[in-house]
């Protein structure tokens, strides 16, 4: 299985906005098909983060698996087509992530199961609460995904900080910075901080997240220092789930580390480790699919 070629096929998806995205598709055409997988980067990462150049990843893993992995790529980021339209992560979760939906849906025929990390994740859940419909999500894997603790760069008042940044350099600088490979554009550098501040001030966003009814899988790390446990708890407590399994992934869990931000998916412990966790999470849920 470990063996079987991939097939990776890049479609732009155009927006009702007149935005665009590209999503990559990612399949082992020799393994029967299960439920497709719709998998989200967090900030500061694009589609490399689930699939690496040389086909290693999340991605790889679970298209072998028979789950196709549909990688969506943010507006605005590397490989994603120019289009003529805001840039942000708001446009993104109102207009982007509905249209992949609907593509999914068309090609595949069943529900998808929803996949994001850090961010990704936040915009998966929201996507859910909001703008997907129920029947079209078969459940939820995030990795550190919260908005609730820490985060002082994205909350008043380090937040006018981040923003004066990217407002003088014209994008966000991740890349000198440090923090990931991909710059933000000043679009998603706003709404990111937005939706921090409002989140924590006001009740909407967290009310919202009630709507969520699907099957969660929710991974958090012992050492992540970004988005803590303690928030990743919170963020899924606010849903509606009957189904939720909480996993902080560290060695007082019988894990062999304590697992970081970025390390609870592209580290060789995760893939050994995490991986196969969600795989079985992805065969109990898929059953009868």
């Amino acid at each position: 299985m470990a063996d079987s070629a991939l097939s990776i096929e890049d479609t732009r998806i155009d927006a009702a906005d007149g935005g665009c995205c590209q999503l990559t598709l990612v399949r082992a055409p020799d393994i029967a098909t299960r439920a497709p997988v719709v998998m989200l980067p967090g900030m500061f990462t694009g589609r490399r983060f689930w699939l690496s150049d040389k086909q290693i990843g999340l991605a790889a893993y679970l298209a072998r698996r028979g789950y196709p992995a549909a990688i969506a790529q943010r507006r605005g980021l590397s490989d994603s087509p120019p289009c003529n339209a805001r840039t942000g992560l708001a446009e993104h979760l109102q207009f982007d992530l509905p249209a992949i939906a609907q593509t999914i849906e068309q090609q595949f025929a069943m529900p998808a199961f929803w996949i994001g990390h850090s961010f990704g994740g936040v915009m998966a859940a929201r996507a859910a609460a909001n703008h997907i419909a129920a029947a079209r999500i078969a459940g939820l894997v995030l990795f550190a995904s919260q908005f609730e603790v820490d985060k002082r760069m994205l909350d008043w008042p380090g937040q006018l900080l981040t923003r004066a940044l990217a407002r003088v350099v014209g994008h966000f600088p991740a890349r000198a910075a440090g923090l990931g490979p991909e710059n933000e554009t000043r679009a998603a550098i706003h709404d990111a901080t937005d939706w921090v501040a409002r989140g924590r001030r006001e009740p909407t966003l967290r009310e919202s997240l009630a709507n969520i009814t699907a099957p969660v899988l929710a991974i958090s790390g012992a050492a992540d220092r970004v988005d803590p446990s303690r928030g990743c708890e919170r963020f899924v407590g606010h849903f509606s789930s009957r189904d939720v399994t909480f996993v902080t992934a560290g060695r007082e869990s019988g894990y062999s580390v304590n697992f970081d931000h970025p390390g609870i998916v592209i580290s060789k412990a995760a893939q050994n480790e995490i991986w196969p966790r969600v795989a079985r999470w992805l065969d109990e849920h898929s059953a009868g699919r």
